[in-house]
């Protein structure tokens, strides 16, 4: 029997959930860090960084990048992810109503779930715009600022607000970033009562947006679908017409939903 064959189960257990915490860690920005990097955020120590990592390697979970000395997600992660998406049959159909939505706006449309205590964007249309957003499927949003987060967390119980915020400490990067829970939950209630979601100069500077909940069959709302695109003459208009487009899709995208 080769050495080390049994591993105790809380040994095991811990260095799954190391190899998920990296894992993690190489799903945010920037998207590629090297050891030393992942050793500050993590605190683990380089050898079980390291170790960890040549069997995320082996296993094709991990690729290394040799000319920047840094690790990135695999293509193994990129299929589990795929699988993922593949189950929730919903997106193809979901996916024709956003492309249709873009081509009337001539901008970025995209539908984003809740998964957890996550916002996850799920579908992206970028096809007409000069200059992309670059959101693509699996990017988390925070719940205090853009048409994603704020609109999937007003339609939470009080309780899930209350537990999701608290305990979180919000950074103001642009002019109408929410930072604190009093905002955020009044914002939430103003999201509530008028039934749709804006974001002017939350997430980036000059970035508009509008988006609406989607309800599923129990009346739950862990879904939205929103419309973005840069500020320019005539935006405040075009903010209305795109809000009123995007509802009167809402019952059609609703009945696409599980």
């Amino acid at each position: 029997m080769k050495k080390n064959s049994f591993i105790h189960t809380s040994d095991k257990i811990g260095s799954i959930d190391k190899a998920l915490t990296i894992l993690e860690i190489l799903a945010s920005e920037p998207y590629a860090f090297a050891i030393t990097e992942i050793v500050s955020k993590t605190g683990f120590n380089r050898t079980t960084i390291y170790r960890t990592l040549q069997i995320l390697l082996n296993r094709e979970y991990v690729h290394y990048d040799k000319e920047r000395d840094k690790y990135q997600i695999g293509h193994a992660t990129y299929h589990a992810g795929m699988i993922y998406l593949h189950n929730n049959s919903y997106q193809d159909k979901v996916m024709e109503i956003l492309v249709e939505i873009s081509e009337l706006t001539k901008e970025s449309v995209g539908m984003a779930v809740r998964e957890g205590d996550k916002i996850m964007s799920l579908l992206e249309v970028e096809l007409h715009q000069p200059m992309k957003f670059n959101d693509f499927p699996g990017k988390y949003f925070p719940p205090n600022k853009g048409s994603y987060g704020k609109c999937i967390m007003a339609y939470q119980s009080e309780q899930t607000i209350d537990r999701i915020l608290d305990g979180q400490v919000f950074e103001k990067t642009c002019y109408n970033t929410l930072t604190t829970k009093e905002e955020l939950k009044k914002e939430y209630a103003k999201i509530r009562e008028q039934g749709y979601v804006t974001s002017i100069d939350e997430l980036y500077v000059d970035v508009v947006g509008t988006g609406i909940p989607i309800f599923d069959r129990t009346g739950q709302v862990n879904a939205v679908v929103a419309v973005a695109f840069f500020r320019e003459e005539g935006w405040a208009e075009k903010l209305e017409r795109f809000t009123k487009l995007l509802l009167s899709y809402q019952d059609k995208i609703e009945k696409c939903m599980p």
